[in-house]
Order: structure tokens, then C-alpha cells, then sequence
């Protein structure tokens, strides 16, 4: 990463660290952050036109020494960005923004070709992977329940939409929070969504903070069961899967899930009997109490 930022933007750093989802380093007391990008670079620079016309510029771009906004090296593409906050700050509730986006999401078919993918590695590369093979298809049987709750309501959530995160892990950080390529368009309850199922694993709160929080939100039949699609697919488990089939993670890294699966579902009954008080829920037989 330092040939990159001495060849692109001649910046000359004694240190380059890995947070905040790139390559975090100062110069002359001012705060950077490289990040390899994994969508198209327009993607990225859309959402952060909408961030600078909300005026929002806790990140702000860099152009480079060829005056371009992304560096290409070896067929990858990096922005550099000079970060306009203090990155470790942990964000506080009033420093969420919400900017609305109309947007066709298409939960069901991304799932669908996840869960595909998943049973491809569990068949290819997992095979030794005791813990895995022992836990994995009710993990797929969760995704299974959301992709059918996506499938029914995705289409109706158009005008619903607006800027979200790839993940909300706790403690969420204004580093995390705030970096463009960590944002998407997606349905407004992706960060709630993202967020409980990070904190149910991490802090291991008693339910009815988080039942509480979801109590008070405006949400409509749609969203609602959205959200609880949301928080039945099992994110917190897939990305652990990828990390240990495709980065040698250690297998083990799942027994902290697997362990408190059985408290997550009681949660999940809670949330149904919850959002069925006030919405129209779509019947799924287990969740009922």
C-alpha cells in the first residue's frame, strides 16, 4: 500500500494500518484512508456526491497526481480519502444521517445465489470442517425463511429505500460509519437489521432493549417484514464461514454463535409476537409462540 500512496498522491507515511475497513495513516497531522474498492468506482462516488449535497463531509476524496479521483494498480481500483472526523470516536445515536433513495433491491435473488454458493464450499472445501458441517444447514434454513419473506415484499419497497451500510458492527466507530465504500442503497432497515444481530452476538443484551428499540419504530407492514428478514438471515454466521473456508480462519470462531443460537431464536419469537401486534406478518409456523 505505500507505493500506492507515494507513486499516486507522493505522501510519504511512516505507518499504514489496516482499520476502518482500508488503509488508515496520517500525514502532517492530517488523517488518510486508502480503500481497495470491490463495487464499480461509480457506485461509491454516487452515494458520496448524495453524502456532500446532505453536507455530510466527514470523508472527503483526494484526487490523485494524474487528477483523478481513482488509482488503478493491477486491475484494482483505490480512492484515497482525507477523513474530516476523529475516526475512533465511537458515533452516538444523533449522528446517524438518513437520506432517502428510491431503489428496486433484490434481496431474494442475492441470497438465493448465496445460499447456492455456500453449498458449492461446504461441498468443495468444508468437508473436513466438522463444526461447520454440523451447523451450517440450519444457518441455510434461516437464509431459507428470509429469502422467502424477501420474495413476497421486495418488489412493493421502492420508495422505501435510502443510504445503508454493508454491516453495523458494535462498537460502531464514525471511521466505520462514515466511509462512503461501506454504504449502499438499500431498504431503511438494513442498519437496524445489521446492528441488533451484531450487538445480540457482541454485548448480549437482555431482549428487551432490543425489543424496545424496534418497538418505537415507524415502520410499515413492508418494512417491518422486511426487517424481520433481515434478521433472520444469518449474516453473522456467513461471514465467519467465509473467513474460515477462504481465509483460514479459525473454525472454532463459530462456537460463540452456535452456542447462543438457541437465545436468538427466543429473540426472534419476541421480534414476531412483536411487529404481528401492529403489522400484517407473513406466517411462518415456527416463529409464532
Amino acid at each position: 500500500m505505500e507505493n500506492i500512496i507515494n507513486y499516486y498522491y507522493n505522501f510519504y507515511p511512516e505507518t499504514v494500518s489496516r482499520m476502518y475497513g482500508g488503509y488508515y495513516f496520517e500525514n502532517k497531522n492530517v488523517k488518510y484512508l486508502l480503500v481497495e474498492l470491490i463495487v464499480p468506482p461509480k457506485e461509491v462516488l454516487d452515494i458520496y456526491e448524495k453524502l456532500m449535497s446532505n453536507n455530510i463531509h466527514n470523508y472527503l476524496v483526494v484526487y490523485n497526481k494524474e487528477n483523478t479521483l481513482v488509482s488503478t494498480i493491477d486491475n484494482k481500483n483505490y480512492i484515497l480519502f482525507m477523513i474530516n472526523c476523529m475516526p475512533n470516536e465511537i458515533l452516538k445515536f444523533n449522528e446517524q444521517f438518513f437520506i432517502p433513495i428510491s431503489f428496486q433491491m433484490d434481496w431474494s435473488k442475492l441470497w438465493s445465489n448465496r445460499v447456492d454458493y455456500y453449498e458449492i464450499q461446504i461441498n468443495e472445501l468444508a468437508q473436513e470442517k466438522r463444526l461447520i458441517l454440523h451447523s451450517v444447514y440450519y444457518y441455510i434454513g434461516l437464509a431459507e425463511n428470509a429469502i422467502h419473506i424477501a420474495d413476497k415484499y421486495e418488489k412493493k419497497v421502492k420508495d422505501e429505500c435510502a443510504i445503508q451500510h454493508y454491516r453495523m458492527r458494535v462498537p460502531v466507530t464514525k471511521g466505520e460509519y462514515f466511509n462512503p465504500t461501506n454504504m449502499l442503497i438499500d431498504v431503511s432497515v438494513r442498519d437496524i437489521a445489521e446492528y441488533i444481530k451484531s450487538s445480540f452476538f457482541l454485548e448480549k443484551r437482555d431482549f428487551s432493549y432490543y425489543v424496545d428499540y424496534i418497538k418505537n419504530l415507524n415502520l410499515t407492514d413492508i418494512t417491518a417484514n422486511l426487517l424481520l428478514a433481515r434478521l433472520l438471515y444469518p449474516t453473522y454466521y456467513f461471514d465467519l464461514f467465509d473467513e474460515i473456508i477462504l481465509n483460514d480462519y479459525e473454525e472454532n470462531s463459530l462456537i460463540p454463535i452456535i452456542n447462543n443460537q438457541k437465545n436468538y431464536e427466543i429473540f426472534l419469537k419476541e421480534v414476531y409476537s412483536e411487529l404481528s401486534l401492529k403489522h400484517q406478518i407473513i406466517n411462518i409456523n415456527w416463529l409464532r409462540k
